[in-house]
């Protein structure tokens, strides 16, 4: 998957051309390619509501979130970055029943734990379904089918293409980890900013995983670590901790991990101080990854910003300031 990057084209008034002060304009910062996700964000944020992830919930989080996580949640990044108002925001963070098919499919089917449906596997994990996945078994030129040994029914992608009689049970295609159980194929591409490298576990039974560029790898869930400007963040893949990527550099931000979180933040020692946001006439001004934002919230359509509209902290908002 590509990581998106939306880049603000800046436009520099020459000197003394406008007699407001700076304090009226409306962005303090010299990042003007994070700028364009910041305001997206105080978008986002101010259009959110309690059944919303408190990732979208302060623009603060907002781009702590997208600086991470755009690259491997590229359709609901680039949905929220192009949204132009709150419904258009609604529609990308409350997703439509068609891009929540195996949430919705678990959900009417309660006890499932995995079964086929035509030729997509479906699994159904996480309260209420909600970390339920769905394979198209054809993308791994097969069918969806099962496996029963010792008992135990497996159900899964059934593709002697992909694993062979013979192949090992784990090994690198291209860039890509190909695990191959009793014939069930499940196939993992890593990600830009690791490569996949193929090794054998303490009692020499072949393995294959997604590395760092210096060969380091994930051994558990939940983990993080910076090489560089690149952020690796471990997650669940499967039966094993893979990793997810993402460059700070391309922010113009730098790669820290503080509290065991990796994040993007700004690289020099004259960081803004991480505190809640606030007013500034009908502008919002906050702190982000260490880099200070301000955003007229009559661009964004609001009438004005809301000392406390969010808890405590300031958004835009429709009512009068």
């Amino acid at each position: 998957m590509r990581f998106v990057v939306f880049v603000l084209t800046a436009i520099v008034a020459c000197a003394g051309a406008s007699s407001r002060p700076p304090e009226t304009l409306g962005t303090e910062n010299a990042n003007a390619t994070l700028f364009s996700v910041a305001k997206q964000c105080a978008l986002v944020a101010s259009c959110a509501d309690v059944h919303d992830s408190s990732a979208f919930r302060t623009p603060e989080a907002c781009i702590d979130w997208y600086s991470v996580n755009a690259h491997d949640e590229a359709p609901l990044a680039e949905c929220v970055m192009k949204a132009k108002s709150c419904g258009d925001i609604s529609g990308c963070t409350h997703a439509h029943a068609a891009d929540r098919s195996a949430e919705m499919f678990c959900k009417a089917h309660p006890g499932v734990l995995s079964t086929c449906e035509g030729n997509a596997l479906f699994t159904c994990e996480g309260e209420g379904s909600t970390e339920s996945t769905s394979v198209d078994c054809t993308k791994l030129f097969g069918t969806c089918g099962e496996h029963k040994g010792g008992g135990l029914v497996t159900r899964g992608c059934v593709s002697p293409s992909m694993c062979p009689q013979g192949v090992p049970d784990h090994r690198c295609a291209g860039n890509s980890v190909v695990d191959c159980q009793d014939g069930i194929a499940d196939k993992t591409e890593c990600p830009t900013g690791s490569r996949c490298v193929t090794g054998a576990d303490p009692y020499g039974a072949p393995t294959a995983r997604c590395k760092s560029e210096s060969g380091r790898e994930c051994s558990i869930a939940g983990g993080a670590f910076c090489e560089g400007d690149v952020a690796y963040v471990c997650v669940q893949n499967g039966h094993y901790a893979g990793l997810h990527t993402a460059n700070c550099g391309a922010l113009g931000l730098g790669c820290a991990v503080r509290a065991g979180r990796v994040s993007c933040v700004h690289r020099g020692a004259n960081a803004c101080a991480q505190e809640p946001a606030t007013c500034v006439g009908g502008d919002l001004r906050f702190c982000a990854g260490g880099e200070p934002f301000r955003v007229s919230c009559k661009e964004l359509g609001f009438t004005g910003c809301d000392p406390s509209g969010g808890g405590g902290e300031a958004l835009c908002t429709t009512r009068s300031p």
